[in-house]
């Protein structure tokens, strides 16, 4: 339940931090199931779309999305309490608008300065949860977010990463999380990441909504970004996202 006082943070940060949210069980539940997908990934690619970079340890997964319909852990858990937890931020009942896995293996990549509202059509306004499975630290790289600029709307970018000049502007918080928290942000809170520097994955799923009212995108989004990557180029580093924000290198012979 979020109280008031929760509420009030939420409403003044753009981010909230729930410590403890999930229990041990299912944290090990929803561990086991991405364990699945990203089995999926090794072996032919499909059910989901992946991503891959290339890390100084060699090729290694970055991304895995668009499950929800193949693996049924994880859409209980993503359609069921954490998208009526969606709807309690959004002040009305909330919709699944995309789903995804960020494995950050060793050396895996990070992302520069951005907001998601930048990257994500059809809707003007969405929610996020990053659920960890592993610590995220600033070893691991976590993510470093900005309270209050939220409501300031799009701040100036270049395919979405934010301007460099407005980047020391603003005022970074490291928001270190561990197997069980729920960090939640909106999509205009400016947020970032590093590379992770330990010998261990910082895997997340990252969790995105949006108002029920405003209509169910989701298959829409997918088909769209499968249109725009396939269409993009990515030069030296690895698109995944409509964003150019992601600081990974590509893998020879990989999309």
């Amino acid at each position: 339940m979020l109280d008031a006082g929760l509420l009030g943070a939420w409403g003044a940060d753009g981010w909230l931090v729930l410590r403890g949210a999930l229990g041990e069980a299912v944290v090990d539940d929803v561990s086991t199931a991405v364990d699945e997908v990203e089995g999926w990934a090794a072996v032919d690619g499909s059910p989901g779309l992946h991503h891959w970079e290339q890390t100084e340890h060699g090729p290694a997964l970055a991304r895995s999305e668009d499950f929800v319909p193949h693996q049924a852990v994880l859409r209980d858990l993503i359609c069921g309490p954490l998208r009526f937890q969606a709807g309690a931020l959004l002040g009305e009942p909330a919709v699944l608008f995309k789903e995804k896995v960020n494995f950050k293996h060793p050396g895996g990549a990070g992302f520069a300065p951005h907001q998601d509202a930048t990257a994500y059509r059809f809707v003007d306004h969405h929610v996020s949860c990053m659920v960890p499975l592993d610590p995220a630290t600033a070893a691991s790289g976590c993510l470093d977010v900005v309270s209050g600029r939220h409501r300031e709307g799009v701040l100036p970018n270049d395919r979405g990463r934010i301007d460099p000049a407005v980047v020391p502007t603003l005022r970074w918080e490291q928001a270190e999380v561990q197997p069980g928290d729920l960090l939640w942000f909106d999509s205009f809170t400016p947020h970032r990441s590093g590379t992770n520097t330990t010998d261990r994955p910082r895997r997340a799923l990252y969790l995105t909504y949006n108002a029920a009212a405003d209509g169910d995108h989701r298959a829409t989004y997918y088909a769209d970004k499968a249109t725009e990557l396939a269409a993009a180029d990515a030069g030296d580093r690895v698109r995944i996202s409509i964003n150019d924000d992601f600081l990974g290198r590509p893998v020879e012979g990989r999309p």
